[in-house]
């Protein structure tokens, strides 16, 4: 099985509904039916030599199971053994984007390339997981259809013969049938019939056997009669009308499986075998009888489908391979007792349970996401919290890189994901949407950029008594620690409360944001949200005299975004 088809497969069984559960018990039955049919051949090889009753038991066995293993399958308690599949890798980079307003990276599709070719393009992939269930089925279907209707149809025809033969009422030849039946403990009645339609004698109904006889049939001889009717009564003793209802039945059902074909061919030419042993077991010589059925063979004209569900005696295709056997001194020519059937019959299904209660459960489709955290000088980060968010369930599952700045999430469920990093000292970051596929590798390279510094600092001023006092803002502060030194302020200027604003009671807090450059100087500054005008320009002139010492990041000076809150308040 190649190992696009393979993963496909495995999806189709995992997947939920008629269809993938359907085609996954199918698969299974498929397999250990296989195992049972080769198991068949094998005995009958080291069978070859016995009597033909026997390998026919076998055969026959061997594909009743084959049609009672989805039932025993779905009744017997299951025994799970996992099962593996080639795993597809696709390995994706992405380098993490910091977002300015709140710090989080976000890695852009952009960003995304592949580094392995993909079996099979994602919406591709994406279409053949929803629709090959269900067209598979349909195929599926489509055979078993095609198979069932042949069959049909050729009972159709064998209905439509016996209906229109006679009934064929010659003391010779009901004399004969009494005497036989008698012979072989026949308890049923066997009906008698001639129809010129037909060129070969067959026998039709198990539980109100029917034997149709030819035209030809009036002008037989009475040792002619014997042998035709001998051979046919062998079917109805070995009730070999209702042991080939299974085989058409798992043909049907296994269309698709040569070896079943196979197997209910040699099961026909086993079943013919047999009750040419049945003639000779009458006391009939086997060279006389051989002579009668090369004779009757040439006089036969092909029947095709007619004869799909009923027993024929003269089968073309068969007459060598029975001629040889009936010559054949070597081979053994006795029937099987009843009781050696039942017994068989009763080891076979002490097998087939065993058999039918292993599940070969494939291991739920899953993917690896793995990869880097690194900082922008390219540096490895050991130690960082990576944690892959489901976005489809909400789980999620958290791990730290190693030392080597490495981490995965291995045999973890498909689905959509978003993967998170954070370190103190470092800004959070995040990715886009990640669609993890069937048997892939998502592989993340995450860029954590620097974290931001906060300061605030409380301006005090007098207020009139005439004025009331605005809401104040709440600062936040982001720790920074980890493999990044922190910028330390080491000489800031006090802001002035304006005169205008303590004069009008107007309170407020101004955010600043800036940048702190490599040797500590404050770049950038700007205020980052409305405030009042007075109160925004008394804070930057102030702000832009601070000095830092700077922020290192393993050891080497860098920029750092700073967030300043300076709070104007009056004393009341």
């Amino acid at each position: 099985m190649t190992d696009t088809l393979w993963p496909l497969l495995l999806t189709t069984g995992s997947r939920s509904g008629v269809a993938g559960y359907g085609l996954a018990l199918l698969l299974q039955t498929t397999v250990k039916g296989t195992v049972i049919l080769l198991l068949a051949l094998v005995l009958n090889r080291l069978l070859r030599r016995s009597a033909a009753a026997v390998r026919h038991l076998v055969w026959t066995l061997g594909l009743s199971a084959m049609l009672l293993l989805p039932i025993f399958s779905l009744m017997v308690p299951g025994w799970n053994v996992p099962a593996t599949a080639p795993v597809l890798a696709d390995r994706v980079s992405a380098v993490g984007v910091t977002d300015k307003a709140s710090h989080a990276a976000v890695m852009p599709n952009s960003h995304v390339r592949k580094l392995l070719p993909t079996p099979l393009h994602p919406l591709a992939a994406e279409d053949a997981g929803r629709y090959l269930p269900w067209g598979m089925v349909i195929l599926y279907l489509m055979g078993f259809i095609v198979v069932a209707m042949r069959v049909g149809v050729g009972e159709m025809r064998v209905r439509r013969l016996v209906s229109c033969s006679r009934p064929f009422d010659v003391n010779q030849a009901n004399s004969i049938v009494a005497n036989i039946c008698s012979r072989l403990r026949i308890s049923r009645r066997v009906g008698l019939r001639i129809t010129p339609e037909t060129g070969m004698p067959f026998t039709w109904g198990g539980f109100r056997p029917t034997i149709v006889l030819p035209e030809s049939a009036r002008s037989w001889s009475e040792e002619q009669l014997s042998f035709v009717l001998g051979h046919e009564l062998a079917h109805v003793s070995r009730c070999d009308y209702l042991t080939q209802i299974p085989a058409q039945v798992t043909c049907a059902l296994y269309w698709f499986h040569p070896l079943v074909w196979f197997a209910a061919f040699a099961m026909r030419r086993e079943r013919e075998r047999a009750c040419d042993d049945v003639i000779l077991s009458l006391d009939q010589h086997a060279a006389d009888y051989g002579e009668f059925l090369l004779v009757l063979a040439r006089s036969l004209r092909r029947s095709g489908d007619a004869w799909l569900t009923s027993i024929g005696t003269g089968q073309i295709s068969l007459l060598e391979v029975r001629m040889k056997a009936l010559l054949d001194h070597q081979l053994g020519h006795g029937p099987m007792s009843a009781k050696h059937a039942l017994f068989a019959a009763a080891l076979a299904v002490a097998l087939i349970l065993p058999v039918a209660a292993i599940h070969a459960s494939a291991k739920k489709a899953t993917g690896n996401i793995g990869g880097t955290v690194e900082d922008p000088s390219g540096g490895r980060i050991p130690g960082a919290r990576v944690t892959v968010l489901n976005l489809d369930t909400q789980d999620r599952i958290s791990t730290y890189t190693g030392d080597d700045g490495t981490f995965e999430f291995p045999a973890i469920p498909l689905g959509r994901y978003q993967v998170e990093a954070t370190k103190p000292g470092f800004a959070y970051q995040k990715s886009m949407e990640l669609k993890l596929e069937p048997f892939r590798e998502l592989h993340e390279d995450i860029v954590l950029e620097v974290g931001a510094v906060s300061e605030q600092i409380e301006v005090r001023g007098h207020a009139s008594t005439e004025s009331s006092a605005a809401p104040q803002r709440a600062p936040q502060r982001i720790r920074v620690g980890g493999l990044v030194q922190a910028a330390k302020l080491v000489n800031h200027v006090v802001p002035v409360y304006p005169a205008s604003a303590e004069k009008q009671g107007i309170e407020g807090t101004v955010i600043l944001r800036a940048v702190i450059g490599t040797s500590g100087q404050m770049l950038s500054l700007s205020p980052y949200n409305d405030a009042d005008p007075a109160l925004t320009s008394a804070a930057m002139e102030a702000v832009g005299h601070w000095r830092y010492e700077p922020t290192l990041l393993n050891g080497v000076p860098v920029e750092v975004v700073t967030t300043i809150t300076v709070v104007f308040r009056l004393d009341k």
